[in-house]
């Protein structure tokens, strides 16, 4: 009695393992999704931020809903490249969205817009204040009066500083631009320096503003202000 019911319940074992392995199978082999391992951002993300690994997440996404883009397998070929854009919780990290520090500064400009480095170094720069990618600024030009009394300048806000052809001029040339990119005396690339620490920055303009800048380059100082 004891053998038939010791034999009978590894027959209903043996049969549970086999349906269970049979219905995997099935399951493989039937309704088998496909998947690719992607990077998730896992918190909002700013544009220009260095790509880390910290800040995304793996998970293996099935491959009919990315197939039709370019997906980053392994977060090392991103690591140490930039964003081109914000990032958001939740997005898939794509080739598209990375770059080098040095095709971003071409990378996206504005329809109509063309980009420009403006010298900001000066003696009369001193402020304290961080400037960073995306900073906000006002560009002022300093220069001679002699240059401020023709047409040429009459749309813009300026203040004039000593007697009309001796003095000097102060013209507000840009409001609100976005910083790109800021540079040291050495042309090198550097972010979250102070204004007086930086020399060169570089922005987007309409064609016009850049004639105008061009125009005025060799014989005035530049200055900025954050708003």
């Amino acid at each position: 009695m004891n053998k038939k019911v010791s034999l009978l319940i590894v027959s209903v074992i043996l049969a549970i393992v086999a349906f269970t392995v049979t219905t995997y199978l099935q399951k493989k082999a039937i309704n088998y999704v496909p998947t690719i391992k992607c990077f998730i951002a896992n918190k909002d993300i700013d544009e220009y931020s260095i790509v880390s690994f910290d800040d995304f997440k793996a998970v293996d996404m099935p491959i009919e809903i990315v197939s039709n883009v370019r997906t980053i397998k392994d977060i090392s070929e991103a690591e140490g490249l930039y964003l081109k854009s914000k990032m958001y919780k939740g997005q898939i990290l794509l080739y598209e969205q990375v770059d080098s520090q040095d095709n971003l500064k071409i990378f996206n400009s504005e329809e109509g817009k063309e980009k420009i480095a403006i010298k900001v170094k000066s003696s009369e720069n001193g402020a304290s204040y961080i400037l960073k990618h995306g900073s906000l600024v006002n560009v002022y030009a300093t220069l001679n009066n002699d240059y401020v009394l023709n047409g040429v300048f009459k749309d813009f806000e300026k203040q004039m500083i000593g007697d009309e052809y001796s003095g000097y001029s102060i013209i507000k040339i840009l409001s609100q631009v976005k910083v790109l990119s800021t540079f040291d005396e050495n042309g090198e690339e550097v972010e979250d320096l102070s204004e007086r620490n930086i020399d060169t920055i570089l922005v987007s303009v309409t064609p016009e503003e850049a004639q105008f800048i061009n125009l005025i380059r060799e014989v005035a100082t530049f200055n900025i202000t954050e708003l």
